[in-house]
């Protein structure tokens, strides 16, 4: 705890209302990609529960007379998200908060909100950081070359042999994941949508897919890969430096963030003591119950 024998020239109790304000509008300040990159959903629950099926296969033939083919889904993977608690807090006295000159006081609680930014970073990105030795829903890594599909076929969202991010990698993720199936082999049509690297390769990243020409000619050749208007993500939460990823839409892929209780500041004095204590908490939790309209290759 901080108290006045620490620091001289303190502040007024008075403001203290606004440093709620100004922990969120800390954590605020920073680019968030977790809306962007996952699912993002309410919970209301101690945790979440999903099960994955594979749906009805490809229709077949049926001959004049004859009776119609049915078929049944077949139930695959359950997954559960059980919610975390994250908070952190810190107290002043109440002498140094009614001398205090403001400056110490801010700079303490807006780190309050820095903080909770920098966990739930850190957490989300950890699904793409782990995603080469973790363990899925189906037995194997998020990114692996042979998940078992639940129709009982293999399929990979990972190079047999890992590939850097370059006109040669960016061909091989398209054609890998315009290929992914469903669990009854029926072609989806799944299509990236994003790139996700970490800063080292955010030069090669934009030379790739925001340049309307080639980066490795000098005949001013069409760059093909400018039209699929990739969104490029950079994160310093990626923690390898030549691994990189795509996935889809959101609308194609299983990522998911359950948000169970949001980040929120709460402001409390010790009756006894007379300290102020200000917390900020989180409650969420993070995985996937699918691997289809992922990709990531770690060179």
């Amino acid at each position: 705890m901080s108290t006045r024998n620490n620091f001289q020239d303190l502040y007024l109790a008075d403001a203290l209302p606004i440093l709620e304000t100004l922990i969120m509008n800390e954590y605020e300040k920073y680019p968030d990609y977790i809306g962007e990159i996952f699912k993002v959903k309410s919970s209301t629950k101690w945790g979440e529960q999903s099960t994955n099926a594979a749906g009805i296969k490809a229709a077949v033939s049926k001959a004049e007379g004859t009776a119609v083919s049915f078929d049944s889904p077949i139930m695959g993977y359950d997954k559960t998200y059980q919610h975390t608690t994250y908070a952190i807090a810190c107290s002043f006295s109440e002498e140094l908060l009614e001398d205090d000159n403001f400056s110490l006081v801010e700079e303490t609680h807006r780190s309050l909100g820095l903080s909770m930014y920098q966990t739930r970073q850190v957490t989300a990105f950890g699904i793409f950081n782990d995603g080469f030795g973790d363990t899925g829903p189906d037995g194997a890594n998020l990114f692996s070359t042979s998940h078992t599909m639940i129709g009982g076929n293999t399929e990979g969202n990972r190079p047999v042999s890992d590939i850097a991010l370059s006109v040669a990698g960016l061909r091989s993720m398209e054609i890998s994941m315009m290929r992914q199936p469903n669990h009854r082999n029926i072609q989806i049509h799944v299509i990236p949508r994003k790139i996700i690297v970490p800063p080292e390769l955010i030069q090669d990243a934009k030379e790739l897919i925001k340049s309307p020409e080639k980066p490795t000619t000098a005949n001013r050749a069409i760059n093909t890969f400018f039209d699929s208007n990739y969104e490029l993500i950079v994160s310093p939460y990626l923690t390898d430096t030549t691994a990189w990823f795509a996935i889809t839409d959101s609308s194609q892929h299983d990522l998911r963030f359950y948000e169970r209780i949001a980040p929120s500041t709460k402001t409390w004095v010790d009756d006894k003591t007379g300290d102020v204590n200000t917390r900020i908490r989180s409650r969420f939790s993070v995985g996937y119950g699918e691997w289809i309209g992922t990709w990531g290759t770690n060179p």
